[in-house]
């Protein structure tokens, strides 16, 4: 079990060394934002493509499986659809951390890169969000799962002052729970 932050910048992308980036999007914002903004952009449009073909449209819950090859240094994209952004709140954040989760287990992802969904402390508070993603990712993930876990969360510096503590302790419950289940 392993948690790591570092900035939502192409920069700090080219670094990691993660099978799986998970992105996020809204279905009624268009162009797409933050960090899937920036993965479309250094994937020359392929993103915007698919939605301009209608291959995928960014409604609750869609998921899509991209692969990478060359521009960035992981394996697959996993973008995830949140829906509308007015329907998005605390329980909607929840939700989409649990889908997350499954689809990477369902996958056998273990090591992976993600932004905390939707804009936090924007529809749903930091405090709120993180209770949502703690409890997601311990009711949706077995013991045996928590010990190869590994997650970069891609935040910005402020955000990452704020969950740098929440982080350490819920690595330390994690791990702590996962030697138990053995």
């Amino acid at each position: 079990m392993k948690f790591a932050l570092r900035a939502p910048t192409l920069e700090q992308l080219d670094e990691l060394s993660c099978t799986c980036l998970v992105l996020t999007a809204f279905a009624d914002e268009r162009p797409f934002r933050g960090l899937t903004s920036l993965v479309d952009w250094r994937l020359n449009g392929q993103l915007s493509r698919l939605l301009v073909r209608e291959f995928v449209d960014a409604h609750y819950q869609e998921s899509l499986l991209l692969p990478v090859v060359g521009r960035l240094p992981f394996q697959r994209i996993l973008l995830v659809g949140m829906g509308r952004r007015s329907d998005f709140g605390a329980q909607r954040f929840e939700d989409i951390c649990r889908f997350v989760f499954r689809s990477l287990m369902g996958l056998g992802i273990a090591d992976v890169a993600m932004t905390l969904p939707g804009l936090v402390g924007r529809e749903v508070g930091l405090r709120q969000a993180m209770t949502g993603w703690r409890r997601a990712l311990q009711e949706e993930f077995p013991a045996d799962w928590l010990a190869q876990l590994d997650v970069t969360l891609l935040e910005s510096p402020e955000v990452q002052r704020e969950i740098a503590d929440t982080l350490r302790q819920l690595e330390r419950e994690l791990q702590e729970r996962a030697t138990a289940g053995r």
